[in-house]
């Protein structure tokens, strides 16, 4: 088994020369093996061994677990470190909490001894297990993948040398060397999904196939490739996707004509908290749901959808912005609330040209200063070139399509007498001017 192990650290490219590793020990006999092993193993790799142990305290034996594991990890000379999962706070999935403390725990203790590796010791049949566990509870099909050779659990690397060894072999590495181990006597319960795969499913496939450990972990390891694939498309895709303070925006069109399959991989990606179902309807809504409205997905996320836009925020964001009004300063800039900047100068000057701003010159004599920029009010109306009439505001940002929580923040310029003489991308009223007339008129840039 050493040799065989050796071979999948190899192939995976697990383990370099002189780390200090990691190495996650229950005291079952999967662990108990593990560490028996790295001990030989250490020597071949110049490794420095850390054993970690977390008690969980669910079992009056398991601080009996916690003893085992540290006399044998302190008479191999190996560094111990233990800790005890405190108790559950609220309601929850408890083994969600516990993994999740575990890894934190396992993180510390690589920070504390500069340790680059956690060593784990999943093997081949808790591979088949998870992919038999998943494949019965979601349709998602990188749930096939299973359990990684290599891993990322928050800050750390986890890799699993024994992802390929049966525990049939495990248990007759520890009836060769005499381990001594301790059995969790939960793992006998029917209670669980998972118990029951392992006792009555397992054992048919391997009736049925002898080699199904080994065509699981090909079929796996495909569809990880497969995988590596369609994360780098997207990250291509995600360099089209705006990230705001407030979440991410992007084009409803562009989106459209994204393959389906990268389609739902990008909202997963932005999305990370979504189930199965609301992905789906969610995507449902983006293609055939009303040009404008809002779609709950669920973990305090909701998304807008306004003519092309599309906005992705959380559940407590305010479409409606407070209301601004700012002065606009001549030969200053001004900086907006959503992060845009005025400037207002008294005369054109070429070398002060921004390249991303949109510009607009007034007529000094034609208006009342000083210029105010404030958001959008409630019956605002502009004046409009060669008309008679006045265009509400309102009216002109919905022709323009402008998603609704964009329009109440979008500035509007005014004079003193609080009359609209600018709003900057779509509409100009009589006072701008398609080049200046003297250097007594003004030029303003937004951008």
């Amino acid at each position: 088994m050493r040799t065989r192990v050796i071979e999948t650290i190899s192939k995976y490219d697990m383990i370099s020369l002189g780390e200090t590793v990691v190495l996650a020990v229950s005291g079952g006999v999967d662990s108990m093996v593990l560490m028996h092993l790295f001990s030989e193993l250490a020597s071949d790799f110049a490794l420095t061994l850390v054993i970690a142990h977390l008690d969980h305290a669910r079992r009056a034996e398991s601080a009996l677990d916690a003893e085992l594991v540290r006399q044998v990890a302190e008479q191999s000379g190996f560094i111990f470190a233990q800790d005890v999962l405190p108790k559950q706070v609220g309601a929850g999935n408890f083994h969600a909490y516990a993994r999740e403390y575990r890894y934190g725990f396992f993180d510390r203790v690589a920070k504390a001894y500069g340790a680059t590796k956690i060593v784990t010791a999943h093997h081949a049949n808790d591979h088949l297990e998870t992919v038999l566990d998943v494949l019965m509870k979601t349709d998602v099909p990188t749930g096939l993948i299973g359990i990684r050779p290599i891993g990322k659990v928050a800050d750390v690397t986890v890799i699993r040398p024994f992802i390929e060894i049966e525990k049939d072999d495990l248990y007759e590495y520890a009836r060769n060397f005499r381990l001594i181990f301790h059995e969790d006597g939960s793992n006998a319960s029917d209670a669980y999904l998972r118990n029951r795969i392992r006792k009555r499913i397992v054992p048919l496939m391997i009736k049925e196939r002898a080699d199904v450990f080994r065509h699981i972990r090909n079929l796996s390891d495909n569809l990880r490739l497969d995988e590596t694939y369609f994360e780098a498309q997207v990250d291509e895709l995600m360099k089209d996707v705006k990230e705001k303070e407030c979440g991410y925006e992007l084009s409803l069109s562009w989106l459209a004509a994204v393959h389906a399959s990268l389609r739902r991989r990008l909202v997963m990606r932005l999305i990370p908290s979504v189930s199965r179902g609301a992905m789906l309807g969610l995507i449902d809504f983006l293609e055939y749901g009303a040009v404008s409205g809002t779609y709950d997905v669920g973990s305090d996320t909701v998304v807008h959808k306004a003519y092309d836009k599309v906005l992705i925020v959380s559940s407590d964001f305010k479409q409606s912005q407070l209301g601004y009004e700012l002065k606009l300063l001549v030969n200053a800039v001004t900086r907006l609330p959503d992060g845009r900047k005025i400037i207002i100068n008294q005369g054109f000057n070429e070398k002060n040209k921004k390249n991303e701003a949109q510009e607009t010159y007034l007529c000094y004599n034609g208006i009342r200063m000083p210029l105010m920029v404030r958001s959008r009010r409630s019956g605002d109306r502009i004046q409009l070139v060669n008309t008679a009439g006045r265009a509400k505001v309102k009216k002109i940002m919905i022709d323009a399509k402008i998603p609704v929580h964009e329009r109440d923040k979008w500035p509007i310029v005014v004079d003193a007498d609080g009359k609209v003489v600018w709003i900057p991308g779509l509409k100009k009223s009589p006072v701008c001017l398609t080049k200046p007339n003297s250097n007594e008129d003004l030029w303003l840039q937004i951008y």
